[in-house]
């Protein structure tokens, strides 16, 4: 077996359990497990996956699709035997980098690096950089990218496939879906985002995530995050109501949701049969949110 030290955001080292289960996930066909402990554990910020070592290349090969973990060692035999260093003994064993984030790779995924075509609402589409929306409290855009990478890492098992994201923004979750290899629709009710979606993935709908014009059943995945603001009352779960009519038998949904949504989601998740993949607290620059995953009953 080979096992692999992976390294959390700092941003998100408080997310611990997310960023297991983003990795499980990410690897889930490659025979991945979590022990308990392992190499570090003194320093923190760290957790640890067994894989089978035949399969430690395409596992590799995954890795720079993390959001929650910016680096991976693989825990090797030292080459010389254990001897006295500084008063104590050599461990044994040592860490090879397999992973590195790029942070000016990243950096430029942001989205306020990115350019995004905006409705200027006079016939013309503008390209706009580092567009977030238009500053009221339902207009507020742009997920970060760890985050929507995070989503479509939890959802990886039903996949690849469609993944839908019914509240898409500025197209975060369809970028990070794209470049894993889904077939992304994204869909918003704001017509003024209908250009800078239609661009980013495979298609877009105008359309309220409660009524969204696709088939029962078609869907393989739908990844994220409602709007948080407290006046859209109970849309959170009206839209997970509609999740549940899209999405295949064995599909899977992953949310990030403001704390105040969750009760209503857990509750409406519940009633629809789906089966928690994923519940635990995320704390986002002391906002707090709630990363959620389902999977629907094959």
């Amino acid at each position: 077996m080979a096992l692999l030290v992976l390294h959390q955001r700092a941003a998100r080292r408080r997310a611990r359990a997310a960023a297991l289960a983003e990795v499980l996930a990410l690897l889930h066909d490659r025979g991945p497990t979590a022990p308990a402990g392992g190499p570090l554990a003194d320093r923190g910020g760290v957790l640890w996956v067994e894989l089978p070592e035949r399969h430690l290349g395409e596992a590799v090969a995954r890795l720079p699709r993390l959001g929650y973990c910016t680096a991976a060692d693989l825990v090797e035999a030292a080459p010389a035997p254990a001897r006295a260093r500084g008063g104590g003994r050599d461990p044994g064993w040592r860490l090879v980098r397999l992973h590195t984030e790029d942070p000016a790779g990243h950096r430029e995924q942001a989205p306020d690096r990115r350019e995004f075509l905006v409705d200027a609402g006079d016939g013309r589409v503008r390209p706009v950089r580092g567009y977030r929306g238009d500053g009221r409290a339902l207009g507020r855009r742009g997920l970060p990218v760890c985050d929507a990478r995070l989503l479509v890492n939890l959802v990886a098992p039903a996949g690849p496939g469609l993944l839908v994201d019914p509240f898409a923004g500025v197209g975060g979750v369809a970028l990070a879906a794209a470049a894993a290899g889904w077939t992304a629709v994204t869909a918003d009710r704001d017509p003024a985002l209908r250009h800078g979606l239609g661009h980013l993935g495979a298609g877009h709908l105008v359309a309220d995530a409660r009524r969204l014009p696709l088939r029962p059943g078609s869907v393989d995945a739908v990844a994220t995050e409602p709007p948080y603001d407290p006046s859209v009352g109970p849309l959170a779960g009206q839209a997970l109501e509609e999740v549940a009519r899209l999405l295949r038998p064995g599909g899977a949904a992953a949310w990030l949701c403001a704390a105040w949504q969750a009760d209503g989601l857990r509750a409406a998740a519940a009633g629809l049969g789906l089966t928690t993949a994923l519940d635990t607290p995320v704390d986002r620059k002391g906002t707090p949110v709630v990363a959620l995953a389902w999977r629907k009953p094959a």
